[in-house]
């Protein structure tokens, strides 16, 4: 995927946005980005994912770091997913990003899919994203970066804002995920689930 989209056969997006400032309150409040999956910190495995795909930028909103990715920190903090997008959207200068949770462990799978479906996306949309066991998945898909920065001026004040409310009004198109790669982790059911398949490979 990364040869096709530098060769210009596939309009992957060149930066990939990682919102990674949550609390992880239902985790107790752990740094979900920091949680190891296979000894692989998890916002390292959503970096490289992004990376593989073709990004080759990553901006995370945040505390964390990672590799040569730049990280931002929302004002005030822990303002929520709609806060922490509008923080860094400045620093995308392309015209499609991609949004990621930072605790997708199946980042890299999921990375190539959301390439290989901008791909395949019909002129007049707004952007893709998964949808899983009919669960949208706002934090796993490839946004137009002059209709979400227009979506933002509308809500004027993006502090607590939900994703729905943001993108509600944008044409999405629905990529199916059969697998659930867009899967991440916000129980310690789930974090065990994971870490016991992440074992077992």
């Amino acid at each position: 995927v990364r040869y096709l989209a530098e060769a210009g056969l596939i309009p992957a997006p060149t930066t990939a946005v990682v919102l990674a400032g949550g609390r992880g309150s239902r985790l107790g409040g752990r740094e979900k980005g920091e949680i190891l999956i296979g000894g692989e910190r998890l916002i390292d495995i959503v970096v490289s994912g992004a990376l593989a795909a073709g990004c080759r930028q990553v901006v995370i909103a945040g505390d964390l770091g990672s590799g040569s990715a730049k990280t931002i920190r929302e004002e005030p903090p822990f303002s929520g997913p709609a806060a922490g997008l509008a923080a860094v959207l400045p620093e995308v200068n392309t015209d499609w990003f991609m949004l990621l949770a930072c605790d997708l462990p199946h980042a890299k799978l999921l990375c190539h899919l959301l390439a290989e479906s901008l791909h395949r996306l019909d002129p007049g949309y707004d952007g893709l994203l998964t949808l899983h066991e009919g669960r949208v998945q706002w934090l796993a898909g490839i946004y137009r970066t002059a209709s979400v920065t227009s979506a933002l001026e509308r809500i004027d004040n993006p502090e607590g804002a939900s994703m729905r409310t943001l993108f509600g009004g944008l044409k999405l198109r629905e990529v199916q995920d059969p697998d659930g790669l867009s899967r991440d982790i916000d129980t310690p059911e789930e974090l065990e689930a994971i870490t016991k398949e992440s074992e077992t490979k």
